[in-house]
């Protein structure tokens, strides 16, 4: 359970990072986080359904690879660039 709600926080504070120069992105996904937050509370109460236990596992699993894929982009792939560009 800790490291449910450790992904959850960091999937939370990926539209932060993202904010300066990925705004467009951090505006998208902050309907699914705040949709997230809601069914996380659904969980803990565990009161969800099957059907709706399934819908948040993705829902969740979506947001944890946007966090991922936002670090690649704000950190990995510009000196991914610059290394291709010196050689």
């Amino acid at each position: 359970m800790g490291i449910f709600f450790l992904y959850l926080f960091i999937a939370s504070a990926t539209p932060l990072f993202l904010w300066k120069e990925k705004r467009w992105l951090a505006i998208a996904g902050l309907p699914l986080l705040i949709v997230m937050w809601i069914m996380s509370g659904f969980y803990v109460a565990d009161l969800l359904t099957p059907e709706t236990h399934t819908f948040f596992m993705v829902l969740f699993s979506f947001n944890v690879l946007l966090a991922h894929v936002a670090a690649i982009i704000l950190y990995v792939k510009p000196e991914w660039w610059k290394r291709f560009a010196t050689d």
